[in-house]
Order: C-alpha cells, then structure tokens, then sequence
C-alpha cells in the first residue's frame, strides 16, 4: 500500500509541475510577460507555506452545462460545478480498443481556476469493465490538457496502471 501511495504523490508532483513548466513556457514564447502566471504561481507558493490562512476557490474556466470530446472521439459532460469546484457529469467511452463503450459512465471531480480532475468507475447497469480512471489536467487556450490513469480491480503491481494523454476541445455550451 506504501508503495502505491509514493507512486500517485509521485504522479500528482509530477503533473504540478508539468503543469507550471507548461504555462511558464507558454508565456514565455508569447514574448509577453504574463502577470497572471507569475500572480498564480505566487499565490500557490504562499498556499503551500501558509496553512493559517482559508482562502476561497477562484473562479473556474472551466464552466458547468458544457461538453468536450477528445482526440478519440470520447465525450466528458459536466452538468454541475457547485461553489467549491466539485464537478458531476458523464463520460462516453469510444476510445478504439477498450471495453464499455458508447455508454454514459458517471464523472465526479474538481474544478480549481484552470486545473481539473475528473474520474469514473466504469460501472453502471448496462456494462462493468471492472475498473476506474482518473484525468488530471489545465484549461487553456479553449482545451483541457489531460493525462490520465486507469486502473483495473485486482491490479497488484503499479506497473498495471495503464497511462496516457487526452485532450479535449468543447463542442457544446
């Protein structure tokens, strides 16, 4: 159980700071200062070293009642994100090559100014792949940029835990 714990801290690191690099080097290509980088990565410095002080979620970028498809032709649709970020949903698998396709799966996840997270239990009473996956990503220039975890009931190793990227594009408000 350890190890597992150290392999997802390790992945959620990993991904922050994918996600800083990414923005810092957007910024920097544009050949325009961005403050509101620079603002955010601030602002999450003071967060990790300040635990006194409750501050509110900013608003997300990411907006409730919309729908986004991926490069698989796969559909995310958040129906709600209430005042704290949580988001609900669903989710169309029609990714080539695996299981439970065609089949809206229920989404839960968080919303947090441009970062997401969203997962699904590929379990519903139509199908099971006996399994569940997680995204982690940014909104930005009009696209989530996700990368994503999937793991099977029964998995012993880490090394089960199948990986990839996603990124989807609105199609609907």
């Amino acid at each position: 159980m350890t190890k597992r714990l150290v392999v997802t801290s390790f992945t959620l690191l990993i991904l922050a700071i994918t996600l800083l690099l990414s923005l810092s080097l957007s910024a920097m290509s544009s050949n325009v200062p961005d403050q509101s980088i620079a603002a955010s990565a601030a602002a999450a410095t003071n967060k990790a070293t300040d635990t006194t002080t409750a501050t509110t979620a900013p608003a997300p970028s990411i907006k409730a009642l919309s729908s986004w498809t991926n490069q698989r032709g796969s559909t995310l649709t958040i129906d709600s994100i209430d005042s704290n970020g949580m988001l609900s949903g669903t989710y169309i698998n029609r990714a080539a090559g695996f299981g439970c396709q065609n089949i809206a799966y229920p989404v839960t996840g968080w919303v947090y100014g441009t970062a997401i997270t969203f997962t699904t239990i590929w379990q519903n009473v139509q199908e099971s792949c006996n399994s569940i996956t997680a995204w982690t990503g940014f909104y930005y220039n009009g696209e989530i940029s996700s990368l994503w975890q999937l793991v099977k009931n029964g998995s012993t190793d880490p090394a089960q835990i199948m990986q990839g990227q996603d990124s989807f594009t609105q199609t609907q408000l």
